[in-house]
């Protein structure tokens, strides 16, 4: 029987918050022919297990005051609707409001992390501890950093990863299906009145 350790984030990758340097944060010129995903909080507050529908994306500028992630990071909202989870498929700029895990490689997997926030026991540790002594839940790398993780052998981490993204990878296909077949319903009605 394989052990399952208990851990923390920072042994399971690198954790760093995303960054927004430039004020006002949404200046026009940080995106004028961009071709960098900044990666908002609201892109990942419906929980899919990919990032999708990127609306912004860094040019040279933007870019310069951020900091680029790489791809497979699980990204965390930290403020609002806190330890909601995604993962991007390309390398993106993080906003301020959200927080980049890395998965060290070899050693935990970015789909076992992303679903291991999703279980219930670390779920409600993560809004309780982002809610302590403040008015408003923000989830700190600090206060990230005392919650602990399961940490299962790295393949079989991989295997649960698989097993569970398959679900959840049909689901959206078929949200994807669902919305495709509401717009042309809408189109033939408007088209055939």
């Amino acid at each position: 029987m394989c052990a399952w350790e208990i851990v923390t984030l920072d042994n399971l990758g690198i954790l760093k918050s995303g960054r927004q340097v430039h004020k006002p944060e949404y200046d026009p010129s940080l995106f004028c022919e961009g071709s960098v995903p900044l990666i908002e909080s609201q892109l990942i507050e419906n929980d899919q297990l990919f990032v999708r529908n990127v609306r912004r994306y860094y040019n040279t500028f933007g870019v310069g005051q951020s900091t680029i992630f790489e791809a497979d990071t699980v990204c965390i909202t930290r403020t609002g609707n806190v330890a909601k989870t995604s993962i991007i498929k390309v390398p993106s700029c993080l906003s301020s409001r959200v927080h980049g895990l890395t998965p060290f490689v070899g050693v935990s997997d970015a789909i076992f992390i992303k679903y291991s926030f999703d279980f219930s026991k670390i779920k409600k540790l993560c809004q309780n501890i982002a809610s302590a002594n403040t008015e408003t839940k923000v989830l700190t790398i600090d206060r990230l950093l005392k919650i602990l993780f399961p940490n299962p052998p790295f393949e079989l981490q991989q295997k649960i990863g698989k097993i569970l993204s398959t679900y959840d990878l049909l689901i959206e296909n078929y949200q994807r299906q669902i919305e495709e077949a509401k717009k042309q319903v809408v189109w033939k009605m408007i088209h055939t009145s």
